[in-house]
């Protein structure tokens, strides 16, 4: 039987082919035709070779040059590098608009790092649905190390930790929203904890103040918290220490990790379709509501397209 050009490209991908597999990224992230059978492909091909590092935090607290000083480090180790970098969308484009690929220029000559800006498209969480997806085929590139570098917008950074091996939280002095983050329980999914910019004068109270905000956590239990100086490569020997530490016990999470994950991404699929699907029948019904003064309440609505929808439990 005669493959299909999706089935032809993922066999290139497999081989090791750079360029298709830039361009299967393309196919995925702007859901171009054949998108799902190409998705499918590479969920089925994966493998969990490499290790999954996940950066998140807040704007300003110096990501992307972590991100660059880790990358430098890993090669110093012959590993080969793949970097998902998630950027704010443009409004009239939906790509990214940062490029963190720009940022990360010392690599680009590099042909065992691969580093790859994708869109947020309007996530609150700092990890799309693109790039959840992409990440799939870059499990089955033959990276040793893969890095997701979130957009970190917020509280509900959260969702990136069944996507990846070791969460990386990095917080800086002086920004609010740093120790919001570790208030609001961002702590419960890092699993380590980087204090950057850690030449701040207030640098030595936030780590403190940062170190106290575990005061519930076993003892045995809490994640180290590293100082750095990213932009100077200061605290990077241990902050690769940590990595190295702490991956056995997050690999022997990995099937737990999975299973969530697997619950996430059929849910995600399914609100997705849901959403195509009736986004004709709300617009109509949502004219309805209007026209009858709030007699017909769009709870009321929302319960009859429900209704007409067929579920079956097995």
């Amino acid at each position: 039987m005669e493959r299909s050009n999706m089935q032809q490209l993922m066999d290139k991908i497999l081989s090791g082919d750079r360029r298709a597999f830039a361009q299967g990224i393309s196919v995925i992230e702007d859901r171009r035709k054949g998108w799902q059978e190409l998705l499918n492909e590479a969920y089925k091909n994966m493998n969990d070779h490499a290790l999954i590092i996940g950066i998140t935090g807040p704007g300003g607290a110096g990501k992307s040059t972590l991100t660059d000083k880790i990358i430098t480090e890993y090669r110093k180790m012959d590993k080969k590098v793949g970097v998902i970098a998630v950027d704010p969308s443009s409004p009239f484009s939906g790509g990214a608009v940062l490029g963190d690929r720009v940022r990360m220029g010392a690599h680009s000559t590099d042909s065992n790092v691969f580093i790859r800006s994708l869109g947020s498209r309007g996530c609150i969480g700092g990890i799309s649905e693109g790039t959840k997806r992409v990440l799939y085929l870059f499990k089955t590139f033959d990276f040793d190390v893969i890095i997701v570098e979130s957009l970190g917008v917020g509280q509900d950074e959260t969702e990136i930790t069944n996507f990846v091996d070791v969460t990386l939280v990095a917080l800086v002095p002086g920004f609010g929203d740093s120790i919001q983050m570790a208030k609001a329980g961002i702590q419960e999914i890092g699993d380590i904890f980087i204090v950057n910019k850690s030449d701040h004068p207030d640098a030595e109270l936030f780590t403190n103040q940062l170190r106290f905000s575990f005061g519930d956590i076993p003892l045995g239990e809490r994640p180290p918290i590293i100082n750095t100086v990213a932009s100077d490569g200061k605290g990077l020997d241990e902050l690769m220490d940590a990595i190295a530490s702490v991956v056995p016990k997050e690999y022997a999470r990995r099937e737990e990790k999975a299973r969530r994950r697997i619950n996430i991404e059929i849910e995600s699929e399914i609100l997705e379709k849901m959403m195509d699907i009736t986004k004709g029948i709300v617009s109509k019904k949502a004219e309805l509501v209007f026209y009858t003064k709030n007699k017909i309440t769009p709870y009321d609505v929302a319960a009859d397209i429900i209704e007409g929808i067929s579920f079956h439990e097995e």
